[in-house]
């Protein structure tokens, strides 16, 4: 009788040693884990985990091959629609992470497509030069500058667009009066000054005097210094140029571009 009493008694003496344990162990491991969030701060890994869901915006400017602004431009992502500024500029907000197509419709230049991989924030990515828009058929460059009142410089750039070579035959600079100042293939040998940047740029001689361009090339130059009296106001670049039959009859399309003479203090007209 008295060891049944004992046994029972061991038994639950046995048993609340095990509560015991359990309830100290849960407790432990409580303590140990609350220890850990302390370190590691929840609240900066719940901020951490919200920005990953964060959206993106892209935002850009448009410009050409030459690296010119392209103003109005619409740019479709998706189902979305904005559209640039007058200075290229644009911004759409709310874009989901990942892959994307870019298509870029404006004026007078090709249709543009490009996949980018947005992040969460703010994306940029370059759309000039080589990721800039390609004209459809051809461009012309032309910046004019001038440091001292007897003395202008610039830059003359062509881009062909096409996949056919074109010809350009004449390149003519005209002051705000519409006087020729100087043809800058024929008088200032940019025959041969534009042939020696690549070997897809060729001088042909009949049955007229012209560069080759090829297609999808582009190539921008120099205008070396010229002096002489020039007045402020607007100066025109007038480009004559054809493709192969037009070349072969001698009628060429004329392309004309104006720019202002702007002040350019460090007389190097790549630098802002």
């Amino acid at each position: 009788m008295h060891s049944r009493f004992w046994l029972r008694l061991g038994r639950l003496g046995l048993v609340l040693l095990l509560s015991y344990l359990l309830f100290a162990y849960t407790c432990l491991i409580t303590i140990i884990i609350r220890g850990e969030l302390t370190i590691l701060d929840a609240s900066k890994v719940i901020s951490v985990l919200s920005n990953q869901l964060e959206p993106c915006v892209l935002q850009s400017q448009v410009r050409n091959v030459f690296g010119d602004p392209v103003p109005f431009a619409v740019i479709v992502v998706g189902n979305r629609l904005v559209q640039a500024d007058n200075t290229g500029v644009f911004a759409m907000d709310n874009l989901a992470p990942g892959r994307h197509t870019i298509e870029i419709f404006a004026g007078d230049y090709g249709k543009y497509l490009r996949e980018v991989q947005l992040e969460a924030g703010i994306n940029s990515p370059p759309i000039k030069y080589e990721t800039g828009l390609w004209p459809q058929v051809f461009l012309v460059d032309f910046h004019i500058f001038y440091k001292e009142s007897d003395e202008i410089l610039g830059i003359v750039g062509f881009a062909n667009g096409t996949t056919e070579p074109l010809f350009i035959q004449r390149a003519t600079l005209l002051n705000p009066q519409g006087e020729v100042v100087t043809d800058i293939l024929h008088d200032r040998d940019g025959f041969a000054y534009y042939a020696n940047f690549s070997s897809k740029i060729e001088i042909v001689d009949k049955p007229q005097k012209a560069l080759k361009w090829a297609g999808k090339v582009v190539q921008s130059g120099e205008l070396a210094p010229l002096k002489g009296s020039f007045r402020p106001g607007p100066y025109s670049l007038e480009v004559h140029y054809a493709f192969s039959q037009g070349h072969e009859l001698g009628q060429y399309r004329v392309l004309a571009i104006t720019d202002h003479l702007d002040l350019d203090n460090d007389w190097n007209p790549h630098l802002p």
